[in-house]
């Protein structure tokens, strides 16, 4: 499929042109705990590095494995996967959420080597593994004269899926939660992510989100793992169960008026990857805040229900609820171990 025209989107302001990151503030750290994190580093970089180089098949076996281990070792992220899957699939027996968890860390598993393979992997390769469908979307939400937000969420695949739409959409701009604790961590991954992106924002940094817009950029961004309890929050059902959705969404795309343009990725079972990104969303942001975080938050449970393992189930969803609802990550909700 036809890539957009390159000439079919604005060119940004000065500024915007020369801004190729933005990053927050980062707390001083001694000398002997960066070496620390220098020596971890080298020693993830060392082995992940060469399983770049092996059969792709290879290297998702070896994700598989690490996932296994990451299941029998990291007890906290296991309960509250366990935890998440129970209240969201109740029509699940107790065995078939045990092998969906397990499953689930097998993709978590996978995602660290999908990881190294969108950063370092060759161009070639993933173009190979990755079939883009639906760029005509972008092009006509370029056409329009307006910016664009490619809006995801929080799969396993996504770091593999913001590359490949680095690859094929141009002067994308990427939303990404800096590693302020450890710069060289954060440096590594923003050297990944930059192979094709013209430059990444801070998650927290809406001014610059929100002038990259204007300069109809395209902007890359997942927001479900946005929950600030405050007065642009709403408790919108997932899966049926009430959770917090935070607004900010909703507040920058009526702002500049931009356009918003899901994507959604799958992992296929012969290890390829389909990166689909749908129409813009008609009508999008309404008069009613609710209904729209609720319209976003429906859209991707569709998605998640084609394989559930591939939805990030580690990261606590139903957290920072009003006192009124049940915390589902008490030891004693019925999850089991």
């Amino acid at each position: 499929m036809s890539q957009p025209d390159r000439n079919t989107v604005a060119a940004a302001g000065k500024e915007n042109a020369q801004r190729d990151s933005v990053v927050s503030a980062r707390a001083p750290r001694g000398w002997t705990e960066l070496f620390i994190h220098g020596v971890r580093l080298v020693i993830l970089y060392a082995i992940l590095r060469p399983i770049v180089m092996l059969p792709y098949r290879l290297q998702l076996g070896v994700g598989r494995l690490l996932g296994r281990i990451s299941y029998a070792l990291a007890r906290k992220p296991r309960w509250i996967a366990r935890c998440n899957i129970a209240a969201c699939f109740p029509e699940l027996t107790p065995e078939e959420r045990d092998r969906l968890v397990h499953r689930h860390f097998d993709a978590l598993g996978m995602s660290g080597i999908e990881m190294a393979f969108a950063w370092w992997g060759s161009e070639r390769r993933l173009r190979a593994r990755t079939d883009v469908v639906g760029l005509e979307n972008v092009a006509a939400a370029v056409a329009s004269g307006r910016g664009i937000v490619l809006l995801t969420a929080h799969f396993t695949t996504m770091e593999l899926c913001g590359v490949s739409l680095s690859m094929r959409v141009p002067h994308i701009y990427a939303v990404y939660r800096s590693f302020d604790k450890n710069p060289i961590a954060d440096d590594m991954a923003r050297a990944g992510r930059m192979r094709w992106a013209e430059g990444l924002i801070e998650r927290d940094n809406v001014m610059d989100m929100v002038r990259a817009l204007r300069a109809k950029k395209p902007l890359w961004f997942a927001s479900d793992q946005l929950v600030r309890p405050d007065k642009r929050s709403v408790i919108v059902p997932f899966f049926g169960v009430p959770c917090v959705v935070h607004g900010a969404i909703v507040d920058m795309v009526r702002m500049t008026d931009a356009l918003v343009v899901p994507v959604v990725p799958l992992r296929l079972p012969d290890a390829t990857y389909k990166i689909e990104i749908l129409p813009a969303l008609e009508a999008f942001p309404s008069d009613d805040r609710d209904a729209d975080l609720a319209r976003l938050m429906s859209l991707f449970e569709g998605h998640i229900r084609i394989d559930p393992a591939q939805y990030m189930w580690v990261w606590k969803r139903f957290s920072k609820r009003p006192p009124e609802y049940p915390d589902i990550y008490r030891r004693d909700t019925g999850a089991s171990e």
